[in-house]
């Protein structure tokens, strides 16, 4: 049987694991990922994109993000009905994400996703090994064993030194681990799906959440198609659904009925809400699915699980190149644990306010709600701020022990933070944002002269860069970024923090460092003066 060896073995690919695999391509450092399935489906129930998600991928080349974005579909409003009348808007631009260069989440088709992170892994040389199966995972103190059998039958044991479970809810690396539970239950409701072409009286283009005696979901994809996703009480089961099935609840449902044609997948399905008690057993890493499955509810799942792969991967390169000892990556534990259980709890109580089966629930649910979502709707800071959190841009590392602020630095940006955005203008590049100057291989720190009295000038800033690099024991890109009135006219070699926006986002007044880690979250913040702390962060 023949033997191989790899720093890092991926057991799953797809988004998450090929998200990994993606990281992991640019650390310099040996890797394999295996995909059990021979062939991917041309179907998916992942099809939500979060700004969040952009924002990372957007680090392994901008312009190659924008074919990624060219699949993609933005509703131009949401409406919301009850018992087959609509009862609020929400326009798209009313919720524009302001300090992000991705300001509406996208419908993209999972497959579509999938076949993106497939060409920018075979551009670095990287393939993902379809038909492979992991059949046997043993750990010990030095490494894992792992035997992997082809379609073929042909068996290769390959010796890696850390595992990570990118294969969904099934997960053989969990199932491997000892120390490792998969704590929920499923959901009592079956639904039906359909990728489908629908004809109504109601606008096309946007999204519609249609409660009722069960709820009706439309999300709008690309080519005048649209996804339906549909939860009804006393549903039969006993066979595979049809198109007549979902034409006859919308005339119930939908404001003004409507007919279907030409569906391209019609299917049906069970959910579950489960989360792994940590992400990691020794040497075995869980991402995705496999630590963390929960209700479409906001389109969260791919994108928490893409978010893992960008969380572990800059920490296993660390570590395998000698710069972190091994206990840095429990820290991905730490971090992305608390994420997974938030949501679990979020999605599953707004699904469970939308799916519910309860009769009585169902009657006083739908006479609130025509008096209360109106009100809600009006209230934009509130539908804002929720809108921000299913775009993940909110998440934050703030308990985590590997990210810090300044003594004393009373700004409203904290170490942990996502590291805001905003736009920038260099001296060559134009106009572009803060946040298209990450790598995924290096930490970044941002310089700001600070935008009142006491700003610093170049050579003070200059000195500073200097100050840092000495101890700085890791690569480190280092950016200056001016306040508009210190830039102008002056020559300065750095980048233009355009209206200063930046500057009051992490209330830079003063001037300031922003330490950025690979993974576009802070390591450290604080007043200029103490820049001589950040390089304990790396």
């Amino acid at each position: 049987m023949m033997q191989t060896t790899a720093d890092v073995l991926i057991v799953g690919g797809g988004p998450t694991g090929m998200t990994l695999a993606l990281e992991l391509a640019t650390q310099g450092v040996s890797f394999r990922i295996i995909n059990k399935a021979a062939s991917r489906s041309p179907y998916s129930r992942a099809l939500v994109v979060q700004a969040r998600t952009f924002e990372l991928l957007n680090r392994h080349g901008a312009r190659e993000l924008e074919a990624f974005l060219a699949q993609g579909k933005t509703a131009a409003r949401a409406s919301m009905c009850v018992a087959g009348r609509k009862i609020a808007d929400i326009e798209t631009d009313a919720v524009r994400l302001p300090g992000t260069k991705f300001p509406f989440p996208m419908t993209i088709n999972q497959a579509e996703t999938e076949r993106w992170l497939e060409t920018m892994l075979r551009k670095r040389g990287v393939s993902v090994e379809m038909g492979v199966e992991a059949k046997s995972i043993v750990q010990d103190a030095d490494g894992v064993t792992v035997t992997v059998a082809a379609q073929d039958g042909s068996e290769e044991v390959i010796r890696a030194k850390y595992v990570v479970g990118a294969d969904g809810a099934h997960s053989t690396v969990r199932h491997a681990a000892t120390n490792l539970t998969f704590n929920g239950d499923a959901y009592p409701q079956e639904f039906i799906c359909a990728d489908t072409h629908m004809e109504s009286s109601m606008p096309g283009g946007q999204a519609y959440m249609c409660l009722g005696k069960g709820a009706f979901i439309v999300l709008p994809l690309k080519d005048g198609m649209v996804r339906l996703v549909v939860s009804r009480p006393g549903q039969d089961t006993s066979r595979e659904p049809t198109l007549a099935d979902f034409e006859e609840f919308m005339q119930e449902i939908f404001p003004g009925g409507g007919s279907l044609h030409d569906a391209t997948w019609v299917t049906r399905f069970r959910l579950h809400h489960r989360g792994v008690n940590s992400y990691r057993d020794g040497r075995l890493f869980v991402a995705g699915d496999a630590a963390h499955i929960h209700s479409p509810a906001g389109g969260q799942g791919m994108n928490t699980g893409i978010q893992d792969a960008g969380n572990l991967g800059w920490k296993l390169g660390a570590v395998l190149r000698g710069e972190k000892e091994d206990g840095f990556l429990d820290s991905y534990h730490h971090e992305r644990h608390r994420v997974g259980q938030s949501l679990l709890t979020s999605t599953d109580r707004a699904f469970t306010y939308i799916t519910s089966t309860n009769p009585i629930f169902l009657f006083l649910r739908n006479l609130i709600l025509p008096w209360i979502i109106p009100l809600a709707v009006a209230n934009k800071a509130r539908i804002m701020k929720q809108f921000q959190f299913i775009s993940q841009l909110r998440i934050r590392y703030r308990h985590s022990d590997i990210v810090g602020t300044a003594s004393g630095f009373r700004g409203p940006v904290k170490g942990g933070d996502r590291a805001p955005d905003g736009k920038i203008r260099g001296p060559e590049d134009g106009e572009m944002w803060l946040l298209d100057l990450l790598t995924p291989t290096e930490h970044h720190l941002m310089l700001f002269s600070g935008s009142g009295a006491n700003k610093a000038s170049e050579g003070e800033l200059n000195r500073a860069e200097a100050r840092f690099l000495e101890d700085a024991n890791t690569a480190v890109k280092v950016h200056a970024i001016f306040s508009e009135e210190e830039r102008d006219g002056q020559g300065q070699a750095g980048y233009v923090d355009v209206e200063g926006e930046l500057h009051k986002t992490l209330g830079f007044m003063d001037a300031g460092y922003v330490l950025i880690r690979p993974d576009g979250y802070i390591a450290h913040i604080g007043p200029l003066e103490a820049v001589g702390e950040a390089a304990k962060w790396l």
